[in-house]
């Protein structure tokens, strides 16, 4: 009986054992997810802080009027449609010669810290030239683009799995919001409070911290995401280009999808200082409505990562889309009483966690679609592509505001009139309520689900293969 339990007990170890296996193996892959997502929070911490604040910064602080800070930002988008492909490009002729996508986040990191840190440091410079502050202003974008092209591709690397990449996009985004819980606490009343006071070395103090920061967290990302092998040769290198093919339905519906995420969602956030500034004459209540945005977008990156799984991404995207629409026109009709307007923001950063986490995961299933239909997988060009329509509609957003507020006659630091205050409120309620309903449309004409996508990835393999076939001959 004795010799029995031991081969029993033998048995359940081994049992154990072949358990325990896949778990550690689908912890570390996980963990390895985890780490590639923990570069959004530094890369949110420079874009999206200087999104939120650069016209505020540009207006306020830097003396510009409205008009030149919105030309500013259009030589923005013209620097970014160069930064974004020559990143790409370099990123496409650095993997030819077996330096990835890691190597590149790691070695651009410091020198992107440094220019937002210089960026922030013009006003305690007392640096009010024009070209000087443009030149600032151009350094950080092309210094951001060499990071971003490379990390955001790295996304159809990581995993090929529909599934997995809708949870990365979950996990890319509750790391953005932390950087914007502290962009929301103290970056942008840091700026609101120097255009009242002039105290501009603390912004600088802070443009340096936010350096670091950013540094460590992409070196760390890049290192970290690494599964510790060395990987083949990859033969999909040489078929990537930024030449992508610009006919294809996906691409152009991609493309429209990258406007509305960049030109029309974000202009909500854009406005609010404005809006609470001057058109609730609350100022200090600014504070309160992006906490509450982005309190909102942590329930939301819960919520609709917990449900990718179930549901396509397509879907979610243009469920998310329709609570944004509900919370802006909450948020119009509770302008009368201005602490309700905090609970209309949590609504709002609920749908935009699905508006900002989900395409990016749209956009890595997109790349397999796109190599099964014209045979190249355009993996940098894609998301290079992506990129580049973002942040130079991005930039055209910040730049229709400064025109608009300027060519009505917007002057900082007083009463606004009544026309003044209906644009911002324009610019901010009702141009992001247009682009969710643009979207909601998309979404419903493009949903690739995850079956699709599976059956998608399994004629690719057996089109490999069948290729590799072909070819054993001739070695």
């Amino acid at each position: 009986m004795s010799g029995h339990h031991v081969l029993t007990s033998l048995r359940a170890s081994k049992q154990n054992l072949h358990r325990r296996i896949p778990l550690r193996e689908r912890a570390g892959r996980e963990g390895r997810l985890l780490a590639y997502s923990s570069g959004n929070m530094g890369k949110a911490l420079l874009f999206s802080g200087a999104d939120l604040t650069i016209l505020f910064l540009l207006t306020d602080l830097l003396g510009q009027s409205p008009t030149s800070a919105g030309s500013l930002m259009l030589v923005a988008v013209l620097g970014d449609l160069v930064f974004d492909l020559l990143a790409a490009k370099l990123v496409i002729r650095l993997r030819r010669t077996g330096r990835g996508y890691r190597w590149m986040v790691a070695a651009a990191a410091m020198p992107c810290g440094a220019a937002f840190a210089l960026l922030y440091a013009l006003p305690a410079l007392g640096v009010r030239d024009l070209w000087i502050v443009a030149a600032g202003l151009l350094l950080f974008r092309g210094a951001y683009a060499v990071i971003d092209v490379p990390h955001n591709a790295l996304m159809a690397r990581v995993t090929s799995d529909s599934r997995s990449r809708g949870r990365v996009s979950g996990y890319r985004l509750f790391f953005s919001t932390i950087s914007s819980l502290a962009i929301a606490i103290i970056l942008a009343p840091m700026v609101q409070s120097a255009g009242r006071t002039g105290d501009f070395d603390r912004l600088a103090v802070a443009g340096v911290i936010a350096c670091i920061l950013f540094a460590a967290t992409m070196i760390l990302s890049a290192l970290a995401s690494n599964n510790g092998s060395t990987p083949p040769p990859d033969p999909a290198v040489e078929g990537d280009g930024i030449a992508i093919p610009l006919r294809d339905p996906l691409i152009l519906a991609l493309a429209l999808l990258a406007f509305i995420t960049g030109f029309a969602i974000p202009m909500f956030s854009r406005m609010l200082l404005y809006i609470g500034t001057y058109v609730v004459q609350r100022p200090d209540l600014v504070k309160m409505l992006l906490l509450g945005l982005t309190t909102g977008q942590f329930l939301g990156v819960l919520a609709w990562t917990s449900m990718t799984g179930r549901f396509s991404k397509a879907t979610l995207l243009a469920a998310g889309h329709a609570v944004c629409i509900s919370g802006i026109m909450l948020f119009a009709l509770c302008l009368a009483w201005p602490n309700a307007l905090i609970a209309c923001t949590l609504l709002i950063g609920f749908g935009f966690a699905s508006i900002f986490m989900l395409p990016w995961g749209l956009l890595a299933d997109a790349v397999d679609v796109v190599a099964w239909r014209h045979h190249r997988r355009f993996e940098t060009g894609l998301f290079a592509f992506y990129l580049v329509v973002v942040k130079a509609s991005g930039a055209a957003s910040t730049a229709l505001i400064g025109w608009t507020l300027g060519w009505l006659g917007y002057v900082p630091e007083t009463v606004q009139p009544a026309l003044v205050q209906t644009a911002m409120l324009s610019l901010g309620l009702a141009v992001p309520i247009v682009g969710s309903l643009c979207a909601i449309a998309l979404m419903r004409a493009n949903d690739i689900s995850h079956a699709r996508h599976a059956r998608l990835l399994t004629a690719l393999t057996y089109r490999r293969q069948r290729a590799a076939r072909q070819q054993c001959p001739q070695l």
